[in-house]
């Protein structure tokens, strides 16, 4: 298996916002050992073979290194070593996002009030896609979600005093990014736990999707969140993900929303040392995926329920075909080559639940993946089809971004946080219960159900927040 996406998507082209590639210079390698621990004397073995310990993360047996790229086959023969392969890069390449043009207000401004603010302008006049999970706000006649249920944000960071959400924001959150970023690239960065900021203005976004009350409202206006920033200006490493899951999870929060989501393939991959072009078989998983997965197991097990996106990649994640052709023509470059690949859904962690994106007409979005077995539920996530129209921005969600402002996205990344939300308020309203138990209420109980064929997109339903609280 190999990750291949972080689906933070974004814009009004089909780009995800992350996608998971080995770095270029294929000298990080990831290891994961057969227990949920790092060995004693780790430190030692790596000494013998010239490698050096960039990051640990114990409480799910994973490490990173850096050590000479024809050093694959060495790590491989480390004692307790289950996994080693070429670190993943969770990269933030260009994205297309339409800017708000943010004319005077015509109604309330933002304010810290708990009372949700049905006249609020930007809401009545854009928010097509909250309307659409709340049935136009009569849901929050139910339930709007309280600070005794939290939703942790697995993103970018946060705007911490952006007006619609600041009420919202409880302490805790953290920052994962180290100082100076990914491999030392982005000087700015301080490694300060503290330093959740928001530069990029996605997980701004996805916080005032979920709880926004203000000149936005968002599915649930006065639930919790915290936010554990992974995301800086550049790339993140899998060891910033996975501690952020655990830290969230150690953290007590009761939902974690995570739109980079990410997805396995099952199948044979290899790996072609850039220097020596000797291939080497990287069997039928990768060390980070397994990692990733042992993270989400540990939130399950610690009774937290992990939200993912499905991908914006358009693809049918049940067709090996397809999915081993595309594979191999994104990733080929990078001297990754797949035999008989298929997509595996995060969601097959049991108490994992995998979100597709849909329009404003409830048909599925254009970029986004789906599969029979691979979505629970969908979402709107918006679209852009109608690019160049004069409105075409409006087929796509508004919702809050860094710097205090506001701006138009569309992906599975904006469909995520909405079933976050309602998954949330099941908890608030019905009380502590298992990952698996809330997941099945939720697609029972909190969708606008399909049948048939329309289960391939859209999984168990449509989320629905009314529905959920009835």
């Amino acid at each position: 298996m190999f990750a291949v996406g972080a689906v933070l998507a974004l814009g009004m082209v089909m780009p995800s916002f992350g996608y998971a590639q080995p770095s270029s210079s294929a000298k990080h390698f990831s290891l994961l050992f057969k227990q949920n621990a790092i060995p004693a004397d780790f430190q030692s073995q790596l000494n013998k073979v010239g490698a050096t310990l960039v990051d640990s993360i114990p409480e799910i047996g994973f490490a990173e290194v850096q050590a000479d790229s024809s050093a694959l086959t060495k790590l491989q023969s480390l004692a307790n070593v289950d996994l080693v392969s070429p670190s993943i890069e969770w990269s933030l390449p260009d994205s297309h996002m339409a800017p708000f043009a943010d004319a005077a207000a015509t109604g309330p401004a933002d304010t810290s009030s708990s009372a949700v603010n049905l006249n609020a302008d930007l809401y009545k006049s854009y928010q097509w896609d909250i309307k659409n999970v709340t049935h136009d706000g009569a849901s929050y006649n139910l339930g709007t979600g309280s600070h005794n249920t939290v939703v942790g944000i697995i993103d970018t960071g946060i705007d911490p005093n952006h007006p619609a959400i600041k009420a919202n924001l409880l302490p805790g959150s953290m920052n994962f990014v180290p100082a100076g970023g990914f491999q030392g690239s982005e000087p700015a960065e301080t490694g300060a736990a503290s330093a959740v900021t928001d530069v990029h203005g996605h997980g701004t976004h996805v916080a005032g999707t979920i709880a926004g009350n203000g000149r936005i409202l968002g599915v649930a206006p006065n639930m919790g969140i915290r936010a554990y920033r992974v995301f800086g200006s550049s790339s993140a490493e899998t060891s910033w993900i996975a501690k952020a899951i655990i830290q969230a999870t150690n953290d007590h929060v009761n939902v974690i929303s995570m739109s980079l989501g990410g997805y396995d393939v099952i199948g044979q991959a290899f790996f072609v040392d850039p220097i020596t072009g000797k291939k080497t078989s990287l069997g039928n998983d990768i060390a980070d995926l397994r990692a990733f997965k042992r993270a989400l197991q540990y939130a399950t097990d610690h009774g937290v329920l992990p939200v993912v996106a499905a991908g914006n990649e358009a693809i049918d994640a049940g067709n090996k075909a397809q999915v081993n052709g595309y594979l191999n023509a994104e990733y080929g470059g990078d001297g990754l080559y797949f035999v008989g690949a298929g997509f595996e859904a995060p969601g097959s962690v049991s108490g994992v639940v995998t979100v597709s994106a849909t329009g404003p007409d409830h048909s599925l979005s254009s970029y986004s993946n789906w599969g029979s077995g691979f979505v629970d539920i969908a979402a709107p996530g918006g679209d852009f089809l109608r690019y160049p129209d004069g409105d075409w921005f409006t087929d796509m969600c508004l919702s809050s971004y860094k710097n205090g402002g506001y701006s138009w996205m569309a992906g599975t990344s904006m469909a995520t946080p909405k079933v976050s939300a309602v998954a949330a308020l099941l908890l608030d309203k019905y009380g502590p219960m298992s990952p698996q138990k809330l997941k099945g209420l939720l697609l029972k109980q909190g969708v606008n159900s399909v049948t048939g064929t329309d289960r391939k997109f859209f999984g168990n339903g449509h989320v629905d927040a009314l529905n959920a609280l009835k």
